[in-house]
């Protein structure tokens, strides 16, 4: 090869890398704002995890109280968080989403710094319930300026990158919270409150309010509405929504009962099943964004189904496995149907919700996984004791499959309806 010819590769070559670096950057150029929420995810998703593995243990050994008592503190934890959320996404749409953000974090702050302190259980009944109202609060903030601040276009992967740091941020956080909870339990309920009173200021003096202010920023075209009773109305979107509970009752089963069942049925130990989690976090946080990059592509409708088909195959064969080999299988499958499918959910809603609703719409759609939670074991536990422990997962797999033939059926409706539509166009 001439000297001539080294030089053209090798320009061809560094042409190359400077296109893929240019489309990457193209790929990933959002809004500065959006950056800023995507940190402050991170942050928010390691406080707030280095504190769940711990919360039970920590409930039963201060206050010495039964399990039972302990779990029940949770169950009050759930209904203020579905409560609260349904009166969140209105005081967001009027008040903005901001205020509400750092009201939260602040509030859990002061909330994490009574835990560590709080020796009698009404004491905790309080804290508990407090701590579920604000939880949601920032989760639905974040998504809804996602919504507010990237082009409809760009969305279905903001918000996978937007679950990438989460995953990111749930993997670390336990790490930390193992390593403070063997020096002190208090101590990491107020490492946990500071790290929130940080995240509080970062979004009070970094983050802009991102609530439409005027008219021009709401398409004229679409109704003024208020309240929940226009997506009281919206039958397409409650359509949506219990279908996606359907789904989310397969999904939380996974997490909820598949370390129990793998452990008392199949002896697996806890350094075995924690590798569930790791297997899920770590598919989320490296393959998130690559695969909605391709399912974003097509109908959302079918995307959702293809990840209803994979929970529903996930799950059961959770009930054929037997060996931790097995079980890390289903997970994966399971997690591949969770990369499908909830960045799509996610943005379809967006798209659906009118400007100055997307915050109800939200609060909504998150109001399906802490009812999920609340009923999906239940019935899990149910078949269990009433039938045999796999039919744990085949009732899972049963809930997945009827959440994917409503969207199924949705996506027809919608093409037929469409089709019908540009038909009369047309005619006219």
């Amino acid at each position: 090869m001439t000297s001539c010819q080294c030089y053209t590769a090798s320009v061809r070559v560094q042409a190359k890398r400077y296109c893929v670096i240019d489309k990457i950057k193209r790929r990933l150029d959002y809004p500065r704002q959006f950056w800023v929420l995507f940190g402050g995810v991170f942050l928010n998703r390691i406080s707030a995890s280095m504190l769940w593995p711990f919360l039970t243990i920590y409930m039963v050994q201060q206050l010495d109280v039964p399990l039972a008592t302990a779990t029940l503190l949770l169950s009050v934890s759930a209904a203020t968080s579905l409560i609260a959320t349904t009166i969140v996404g209105s005081a967001m749409d009027r008040l903005g989403r901001k205020r509400l953000m750092v009201f939260s974090l602040v509030t859990a702050t002061i909330v994490f710094a009574g835990m560590a302190e709080a020796k009698t259980l009404a004491l905790w009944a309080i804290l508990v319930a407090i701590h579920g109202a604000v939880t949601p609060i920032f989760s639905i903030g974040v998504n809804t300026m996602t919504a507010d601040i990237v082009e409809s276009k760009h969305r279905a992967p903001a918000y996978a990158l937007i679950r990438m740091a989460s995953n990111a941020g749930v993997a670390i956080g336990p790490v930390i919270g193992a390593i403070l909870a063997t020096r002190s339990f208090a101590l990491m309920f107020y490492i946990t409150g500071a790290a929130h009173l940080i995240l509080a200021i970062f979004v009070a003096l970094i983050l802009m309010e991102t609530l439409p202010q005027n008219q021009s920023d709401v398409n004229t075209a679409q109704p003024q509405p208020m309240g929940y009773g226009f997506i009281l109305k919206d039958r397409l979107f409650l359509g949506f929504v219990v279908a996606y509970l359907f789904i989310s009752m397969a999904y939380t089963q996974v997490f909820s009962l598949m370390p129990l069942y793998t452990a008392e049925n199949f002896g697996l130990q806890e350094h075995e099943y924690s590798l569930f989690l790791t297997v899920n976090a770590t598919m989320v946080v490296f393959m998130q964004y690559g695969i909605t990059r391709i399912t974003m592509r097509y109908n959302d409708f079918a995307m959702i189904a293809l990840g209803a088909a994979l929970y529903m195959i996930g799950t059961i064969s959770v009930g054929l496995g037997s060996t931790l080999t097995h079980f890390i299988i289903s997970m994966v499958i399971v997690t591949l149907g969770e990369l499908v499918l909830t960045p799509t959910a996610t943005t379809f809603i967006a798209e659906r919700a009118p400007v100055q609703m997307r915050a109800r719409y939200m609060s909504v759609l998150s109001i399906s996984y802490p009812v999920a939670a609340g009923i999906g074991p239940v019935i899990g536990g149910y078949l269990n004791d009433t039938i045999a422990p796999a039919a744990i997962w085949y009732g899972a797999g049963m809930m997945a499959a009827i959440g994917m033939i409503s969207f199924i059926a949705m996506g027809w409706y919608l093409e037929r309806k469409k089709r019908y539509n540009s038909a009369v166009a047309y005619d006219i």
